[in-house]
């Protein structure tokens, strides 16, 4: 497989906390193309169909440029994992430009200053 591109949908081999099981999910690729030219790894942030407590972007198939999901999902921006290129067993899809904005705005808010 290519290098993966910011904005698409691929599919992982992520392993579960206990490092011993892991589950086939989609992932969010959101590291940028230098970036995934230079590293081993690429940066992703986790998609589920389960509705997170906290900082999610709901993700349907009208988000999507191209390939689809089975089902609404929802990006966890506070999910973000570094892993190996080779984790990925195929591409299913890619974000439209409008949602990636919706995505890394929601991760800044991550990061922004505390507010007193």
């Amino acid at each position: 497989m290519t290098d993966p591109a910011q904005g698409s949908i691929v599919l992982v081999d992520f392993s579960y906390s206990d490092q011993i099981q892991s589950k086939m999910r989609p992932a969010l690729v959101v590291s940028n193309t230098r970036y995934n030219r230079i590293s081993r790894d690429f940066i992703v942030i986790k998609i589920t169909s389960r509705k997170p407590k906290l900082m999610e972007v709901s993700l349907k198939n009208d988000d999507l440029l191209a390939g689809s999901l089975d089902h609404p999902s929802y990006i966890q921006a506070d999910g973000i994992y570094a892993l190996e290129k080779e984790l990925i067993c195929k591409s299913i899809g890619d974000v439209r430009p409008e949602k990636m904005q919706e995505i890394r705005n929601r991760v800044l808010d991550l990061f922004s200053p505390d507010e007193e």
